[in-house]
């Protein structure tokens, strides 16, 4: 690994960087660190698995038995004492002051319409009980709780024609959230006719897998590998910036990095954009490595089809800060031509003009 210091001033709050001190400003060096790309998917398999030890599992997956109900209240339709053998069920968790919540309700019902004869719906009411954010002790009783949300639910009537519950006590949250690895709601579970978990996430989603699953043609075994899959990219963008936060890691992250873009990982531009830009911007950074940052925007502008201007912004400002100042007009021209709103296409156009400057704020 070959090191050179690049040193930039930054406000001591560390919110804003420019090219020299100044008064009630503080030096910072931030090394630029060369490391070699990963080219082999032999290379790329090991790393990760070293950078796994660390990716927090699930205790609730694709392919596992369904935790037992735990219900302090039916607030609507027939109780459900447990997942019958030969009935699908849908748990879905909503609160009342989830607004993605509300508006997944008329969906859910349309499903459960549908289905009448061959799935029962669930709505149960978690993180609903009014507590104190600073103590984090409960302002309201489970009293209370039951009647504020049996009023809410009575007045969202057929928007929510389906079974309705109350959760006991946090348990269904633990049980299958926690458990889960899912800290958003609204969130859902399908339990097949065997009692199994067969699929999981958001309401919106659900039809296709729930057809495939009523129809006993679902693949639970290609469905728990492609949540397994969603869980590691959910963990290697936190990871790779942790990494690369630390003096100490940045190689690690680095390699990382480019390990990414070797598995399916690729395919998710939005991920390797962010990481790309924080690269080359964020002050949390501890090294930069711009031709790291270039790959990782050049996979993400072929994987956008080279028509998002954000992308291919990010792409102008690894050349810039790689000191190739032609190629860096060249891509910053082509994202200004792209942008369609105005705003962004002044901000694009703004940036362009530092890069034939030779300096940027």
């Amino acid at each position: 690994m070959k090191t050179r210091a690049l040193t930039i001033a930054a406000i001591a709050a560390g919110l804003a960087t420019a090219a020299f001190a100044q008064p009630g400003e503080i030096e910072r060096t931030i090394e630029t660190i060369e490391v070699a790309p990963i080219r082999d998917a032999a290379t790329a398999s090991k790393i990760l698995e070293r950078e796994r030890g660390d990716m927090p599992q699930p205790k609730l997956t694709i392919g596992m038995k369904a935790p037992k109900l735990a219900i302090a209240d039916w607030v609507k339709g027939d109780s459900v004492q447990g997942f019958e053998k030969g009935q699908t069920y849908i748990v879905e968790f909503w609160a009342t002051w989830c607004t993605p919540c509300v508006r997944a309700f008329p969906h859910i019902s349309e499903i459960q319409a549908k289905h009448k004869d061959d799935l029962t719906v669930i709505g149960v009411n978690i993180w609903d009980r009014k507590q104190d954010r600073a103590t984090g002790e409960y302002k309201e009783t489970m009293p209370d709780q039951i009647e504020r949300v049996h009023s809410f639910v009575e007045k969202q009537g057929d928007n929510m024609a389906y079974t309705v519950a109350i959760e006991e006590s946090g348990i269904m949250a633990e049980n299958w959230m926690r458990a889960a690895g899912k800290n958003g709601i609204p969130a859902a579970f399908i339990v097949d006719k065997s009692g199994v978990i067969a699929w999981s996430g958001r309401p919106m989603n659900i039809d296709e897998p729930l057809e495939e699953i009523i129809a006993g043609k679902w693949d639970i075994a290609k469905a728990k590998q492609a949540q397994i899959s969603e869980l590691e990219a959910n963990y290697w963008y936190p990871h790779t910036m942790k990494l690369l936060s630390d003096e100490s890691t940045a190689e690690r992250g680095y390699q990382l990095a480019y390990a990414l873009l070797r598995t399916p990982a690729a395919d998710n531009p939005g991920m390797l954009n962010a990481m790309s830009w924080n690269m080359l911007t964020s002050d949390k950074v501890a090294a930069r490595n711009p031709q790291a940052a270039i790959a990782l925007a050049s996979v993400a502008c072929e994987k956008t089809n080279w028509k998002d201007p954000s992308v291919i912004d990010t792409l102008a400002r690894g050349f810039f800060e790689a000191g190739n100042q032609d190629k860096a007009i060249m891509m910053q021209n082509k994202a200004v031509e792209l942008a369609q709103d105005e705003e962004m296409k002044a901000e694009l156009t703004k940036t362009l003009e530092q890069y034939k400057s030779g300096s940027i704020d």
